[in-house]
């Protein structure tokens, strides 16, 4: 869906969790966005780690707040599963 969106040329799918200098310089990333969801848990053992670091120390990361329809792939997939017969 963020590749509709008018602003948006690219979305890197698959994108590993760490991003690194590398990575952002080969895809010539010049913008990094991080919409907060309930998803962003950092599993246990993770919290330490950032994985926005590099993002942040070259000033391409953008973080914006969860919207109030916080919609996850589960959540459509549930949703799908309970309305199968209507589908």
């Amino acid at each position: 869906m963020a590749l509709a969106i008018k602003y948006v040329d690219d979305v890197v799918i698959g994108a590993p969790y760490i991003l690194t200098a590398d990575l952002l310089s080969s895809l010539g990333v010049n913008k990094v966005v991080n919409v907060l969801t309930k998803e962003d848990t950092p599993r246990p053992g993770l919290q330490s780690i950032d994985p926005y670091k590099v993002a942040k120390e070259l000033d391409i990361y953008h973080e914006f707040p969860a919207v109030e329809n916080d919609l996850t792939i589960e959540e459509i997939a549930l949703r799908v599963k309970e309305r199968k017969e209507d589908f």
